[in-house]
């Protein structure tokens, strides 16, 4: 729906922009306006939005960076209240606006119009309320093209296009501030569209659904590597201390900062002086051996042998004004457009005629404000390690849309998105996110009926089997925050991915061969790496794990069905998934491994993912399913799976008692930890990546196994507490559910076991204790039990209680 006040203002552009401007990967435009207030405070809730992208500054000082991402039905805006940044005299707003090429090119996951253009709706208040002055974008704002910055697609973070190359000469400084002399600025030129007879506009205004990334101040901790003519001391002074450092004419210095651990962050350079320089920034993930293909493929180990490895990837290069000469009080600021991902960055620096100072080397760390408040320690304390690691590898994926790595795509996709939501809900509660994602990939729905895999993006990728994962994410909101409407709105798309996998179905009764045009992928397990992802089976015919992933999805829709009295939709789902699990049985049964399944029908292959699929279907169940899931893992003949499917797999593994696994098939965690490595890997088949949070699984297994915390009624209204002890012999933590917090604290001590735990009064709680006797909790939403968990009767605990 259009708000009231959009009409109010205009959107503008450059008047003499060309398609030319945007050929070379995009580029940017200055816009400025001024007004004067009189004196006394004002306020104004600025509303603004961009195409491609924008920041925005109030007297010189950067207040909004935007629009959050959308697509071409949903262009968010960002409303500011800039009240604090405004003045008595002449004020200024000024936007940098970032225009991607609308034919392709530039960050795949920022969408972009036919139009280039910016909006800014804002009326200036007195004290009094009443209207002050108004600076709504139209022909009074000024604007420029920019000269100095070339942007490029980079080879590494290909799908970004983010790399810059800067003429600081060129530059326009000054121009945020009230004293600037806009020289040769134009006046900026005004859409005119019709919005009487139903037509859209290039961009639909929603409000933006999610809160502002984070930015703060942070230092680099070290120097991994420095050239012979640098002295260690002096750098370290200059990003500890911000003492300036002079590099003299006619020299090349190299020199590696350390973050310390892998991150996200806006790189921050002052300067003066060194004209005739060239400063070369290098971000890469670690040190590693030369790449085996760019970017894809990689040969990774410790990842911080700074002796044995080298940093790869793209750079962003820039040439001082050295206007110092002229103005000897001007000090160069640089700091590239768009956030960059790091642990370390190589700084190459080649002075001319004239010296360089350097004045200031730092970050400031950005994404999304993730308020963490779940907690975990055990008696093991490498878990604490892998616990710390999951946390951050999900901070850093997660800015204004879930990623699946910060570094070389910042694109969403449905697998990955669908474990860092549980991830986040466990940790904080928080599901705006969540909601914006759902959101998106509804959004996403092609014609046929099946979502995009990734989505904000503006290249089209399908993989049929991402589809089923939103709804298994659909599914998971409503047992976290039971939001009825929200599950009525997104069921027509529930229906539709359904309707297409039950349209493939052949007089097997199996789901047929896939559409060519798409990516079959299911997981990057290394004896699949020939094909992408892709089973070998794929090449013959029907996948089973795509019959069986299928089932689940039958199964959690008929369970959002009831959830909103859909009942005979619910049966209608339940009775396909039954039919779909008698086809698979019929037809995929090994006949040299009894009682598993194949990867496909009439073929001897094996993978662990078919296994894992058919337990958390049912179609596997009893002795059945654990002789299938217990065989999987014993036998090398079955396709492993890789760190995105483990989760999988240790739901498997727990829902058939074999839950004591886990902790073996935790080892590559443990070994990546031993690696240098501070966020968790993409796979280890590419080894591209190094910050993937489908990795973060530790945070689920602490939680919802060795804690036991686990919803079991939509809403958080109803929720289970059954420990797994395992090796260990205490545990304690807490997890958030959308009505509070969650505690267990648990210890084994020879046979004595002790238990104690906290929730929230409005959630009904049933706990399972290790020896598998249930009991109720206290309704006051406490428990505490002291027992010998071997030989106690369910009676005996109850008198302890």
């Amino acid at each position: 729906m259009r708000p009231d006040w959009e009409e109010e203002a205009s959107w503008i552009w450059h008047p003499h922009w060309k398609e030319e401007n945007e050929a070379k990967g995009g580029g940017f435009v200055y816009f400025r306006k001024t007004f004067e207030l009189r004196k006394g405070r004002h306020n104004c809730a600025l509303r603004i939005s961009a195409d491609s992208r924008y920041l925005l500054y109030v007297n010189g000082i950067p207040v909004s960076r935007g629009p959050c991402k959308g697509d071409r039905f949903t262009w968010h805006y960002e409303e500011v209240e800039i009240g604090e940044y405004l003045k008595e005299g002449i004020n200024v707003f000024a936007a940098q606006v970032l225009r991607y090429p609308y034919t392709g090119g530039g960050n795949q996951s920022v969408w972009r119009t036919r139009l280039a253009g910016l909006y800014v709706h804002a009326v200036i208040r007195d004290e009094q309320n009443t209207q002050a002055a108004a600076a709504h974008t139209d022909e009074s704002w000024e604007c420029i093209k920019d000269e100095a910055i070339t942007l490029s697609q980079g080879v590494y973070t290909q799908f970004l296009g983010i790399s810059e190359a800067v003429d600081g000469f060129k530059r326009p400084f000054g121009w945020t501030e009230a004293g600037y002399v806009p020289e040769k600025w134009e006046k900026a030129s005004r859409y005119v569209f019709d919005i009487v007879h139903g037509e859209l506009k290039p961009w639909e205004l929603r409000k933006r659904p999610i809160p502002p990334l984070y930015e703060t101040e942070r230092r680099f901790v070290g120097i991994s590597r420095l050239s012979e003519k640098g002295s260690k001391p002096d750098w370290l002074e200059l990003v500890t201390y911000d003492r300036s450092l002079t590099i003299a004419p006619h020299s090349v210095i190299t020199i590696d900062f350390d973050a310390g651990e892998l991150t996200t962050g806006y790189l921050e350079m002052d300067l003066s002086g060194g004209q005739g320089s060239e400063i070369k920034l290098l971000c890469a993930e670690c040190y590693e051996n030369p790449p085996i293909s760019v970017p894809w493929i990689r040969d990774k180990g410790d990842r911080t042998d700074s002796t044995n490895g080298d940093l790869y990837g793209d750079l962003d290069i820039y040439r001082p004004s050295g206007m110092e000469q002229e103005r000897k009080e001007f000090i160069e600021k640089y700091e590239p457009f768009w956030f960059r991902t790091f642990r370390y960055v190589r700084v190459e620096i080649r002075t001319g005629e004239a010296p360089l100072t350097l004045r200031k080397f730092s970050y400031r760390e950005t994404g999304y404000p993730l308020d963490v408040i779940a907690q975990y320690r055990s008696s093991d304390p490498q878990e604490t390690a892998l616990w710390d690691i999951s946390v951050r590898t999900l901070k850093r994926c997660m800015h204004e849309t879930y990623e699946d790595c910060p570094y070389y795509e910042q694109l969403q996709y449905v697998m990955d998105t669908r474990s860092q939501i549980q991830f986040t809900y466990i940790l904080s509660g928080d599901d705006r996110l969540a909601r914006r994602t759902l959101f998106d990939f509804y959004s996403s729905l092609l014609p046929e009926g099946l979502t995009q895999s990734r989505y904000p993006s503006v290249s089209t990728q399908v993989i049929p089997g991402f589809s089923l994962y939103w709804i298994y994410m659909l599914h998971d909101h409503m047992m976290f925050a039971g939001d009825r409407k929200l599950v009525e709105q997104y069921l027509p798309g529930v229906d539709a991915i359904l309707g297409y996998f039950h349209r493939q179905i052949e007089t097997s009764g199996l789901i047929g061969k896939m559409n060519p045009r798409y990516w079959s992928f299911v997981d990057w397990a290394d004896k699949w790496k020939e094909e992408y992802g892709v089973p070998d089976a794929a090449r013959q015919g029907p996948l089973t794990v795509y019959c069986l992933m299928y089932t689940y999805a039958l199964q959690r829709a008929a369970e959002l069905a009831a959830f909103t009295d859909r009942r005979s939709v619910a049966k209608e789902y339940l009775d396909r998934a039954e039919r779909m699990q008698l086809a698979v049985k019929e037809n995929c049964m090994s006949i040299s491994r009894p009682g598993c399944l194949t990867d496909g029908p009439g073929l001897e292959l094996f993978s662990q993912h078919v296994q894992i699929w058919a337990v958390l279907s049912g179609t596997l169940t009893g002795r059945e399913a654990r002789h299938a899931i217990l065989h999987s893992i014993e036998c090398p003949d079955f396709v492993p799976c890789s760190f995105a499917m483990s989760i999988y797999q240790f739901r498997a593994l727990s829902l058939v008692g074999l839950y004591d696994k886990v902790y073996d098939l935790l080892a590559p965690w443990r070994q990546m930890a031993c690696e240098g490595l501070t966020t968790w890997m993409e796979d280890t088949v590419s080894k591209r990546s190094d910050a993937h949070a489908w990795g973060s699984v530790p945070i689920y297994e602490y939680t919802t196994e060795t804690l036991g915390i686990q919803p079991s009624a939509p809403g958080c209204e109803k929720i289970k507490i059954s420990p797994q002890i395992d090796r260990l012999s205490h545990a304690e933590g807490c997890a958030m559910t959308s009505k509070g917090m969650v505690s267990v604290q648990w210890q084994l001590v020879d046979s004595t076991f002790r238990m104690h735990a906290t929730w929230p009064e409005q959630i009904s709680c049933t706990i399972v204790l290790p020896n598998g006797q249930i009991v109720r909790g206290e309704e006051n939403g406490e428990f505490s039990i002291l027992m010998d968990w071997r030989n106690s009767s369910e009676s005996e605990m109850k008198e302890s209680l």
